[in-house]
């Protein structure tokens, strides 16, 4: 359906025409009509199906450009989000006169106030920004949020696992906006069901409780054997010379050490995680931008939301602990109706969570990645099948016992093999439990 179709002011339509939005997505269809009647809605739809569209022109056409104040309020989880979603909406309002909208966030100037963020005495009509600052502004600084009449959170699942929880219970709570919208690709059911609550949603539009990630994107499964990670990585480069990669992995010292890796080997790169400043991180994605690298080494702080134009390629190096994340990175290829590809490097130890991606739908085809050649096989190799607690268990059982046992059978032999039993199964216990308080900390762990 075209945005023509729809109740909206002429000058919107025309400006979004000219930056080349004319038909509606999906979730835009599902979300335009009710949005600007108003309605507080919670929305679920795939990564880069074009979420950012669906709230943003409902909040333009709604503006009282002849009202100086701040109107609308869209939260952001990372200063990239706020500054990608600014990006976009400073576009469509070059072109409306009398429209305007601001970026504030965690890299701004800390000290900036409401009035500084005005123009020639005209305040925005919409902010844009983090939790914290928004906080800051509006509750701690008291400025006057009388005109703000939607709110919306943007991948809300991510706000609300990063604990911002308490910022936007006050803003919500102090500012009463009479809409709400909060959107996600990969909210949990129960979550969805809390969320409900909390903004009191009129509704929730899921465009396919199924799908989590974009049609256009297609998975592969590259076994590497064992061998190291980067030298895979480099040889795979060098295979397939893929046009725009993201490389992902879950722990920003591996995301370092890859960057430091590729550099030494001369391989332009650049890089994105957590470690850095954000106004490192702002300076890196304009150079990104503007065509400096066509490889990005990141954490999965680049997996959410962050729209780069042409990637053609995602690599991960691993699998997060928590798989949704899988299908953000993924879904940084495949955008605005055009194809890419994710490939997963693996090894026996990954099958469990590569084994619950497909339970998840997903389709994969299988390559092996040796002596410099990427060659596709059929399926699985059988030997990749992981091992069952049990089995590995009863293994080391057979170990112990191997160490005591002997030919003749002499006095304490049973007492023996009975210890060597209980050390095994001690051993065994004990393993188990570190490595589930290490899954634990992984998960709990702020890997941005």
């Amino acid at each position: 359906m075209r945005f023509g179709s729809y109740n909206l002011n002429k000058e919107l339509v025309d400006a979004l025409t000219t930056l080349g939005y004319v038909e509606a997505t999906p979730i835009q269809e599902k979300v335009l009509a009710k949005a600007l009647k108003g309605k507080s809605l919670i929305c679920k739809s795939e990564t880069g199906s074009g979420k950012t569209h669906a709230f943003l022109i409902p909040i333009l056409n709604n503006i009282d450009k002849t009202l100086n104040k701040v109107q609308a309020l869209v939260i952001s989880p990372t200063v990239e989000l706020a500054h990608q979603t600014y990006e976009f909406v400073k576009k469509i309002c070059d072109k409306i006169e009398g429209l305007s909208c601001k970026e504030i966030s965690s890299s701004s100037d800390k000290n900036i106030n409401l009035e500084q963020l005005a123009f020639g005495g005209t305040l925005p009509k919409l902010l844009i920004g983090t939790p914290g600052r928004l906080f800051d502004l509006f509750i701690k600084e008291r400025k006057d949020c009388s005109a703000i009449k939607t709110i919306v959170l943007d991948e809300a699942d991510m706000l609300i696992d990063n604990s911002y929880i308490e910022e936007i219970d006050a803003l919500i709570s102090t500012i009463s906006p009479s809409q709400r919208l909060v959107f996600t690709a990969t909210m949990k059911e129960h979550l969805i069901a809390d969320t409900y609550k909390f903004v009191k949603a009129e509704e929730i539009i899921d465009i396919d409780r199924k799908i989590k990630v974009n049609r256009n994107v297609s998975h592969h499964l590259v076994n590497i054997k064992h061998k190291d990670i980067i030298e895979q990585l480099i040889s795979f480069l060098k295979i397939k010379q893929p046009y725009f990669t993201m490389v992902f992995a879950s722990e920003k010292t591996r995301v370092e050490m890859v960057y430091k890796k590729l550099n030494e080997e001369g391989i332009p790169c650049s890089i994105i995680n957590g470690n850095m400043e954000s106004r490192e991180r702002k300076i890196m994605m304009r150079r990104i931008n503007n065509g400096e690298f066509n490889l990005v080494i990141c954490s999965d702080i680049a997996s959410r939301g962050i729209d780069l134009e042409h990637v053609s390629t995602v690599i991960s190096l691993d699998l997060p602990y928590d798989l949704d994340y899988y299908y953000h990175r993924a879904g940084r290829t495949g955008r605005n109706q055009n194809t890419g590809d994710s490939y997963i490097f693996y090894n026996d130890e990954d099958m469990n969570k590569i084994n619950k991606l497909i339970q998840n739908g997903l389709n994969f085809d299988y390559f092996v990645l040796r002596n410099d050649t990427l060659k596709q096989v059929s399926s699985f190799n059988p030997s990749s099948k992981p091992k069952k607690e049990s089995d590995v268990l009863k293994a080391q059982i057979k170990k112990e016992i191997a160490k005591v046992r002997t030919t003749k059978v002499k006095p304490g032999y049973k007492k023996k093999i009975k210890k060597a039993v209980e050390k095994a199964k001690k051993e065994h216990k004990e393993k188990i439990i570190k490595k589930n308080i290490k899954e634990k900390k992984k998960a709990q762990e702020k890997l941005f």
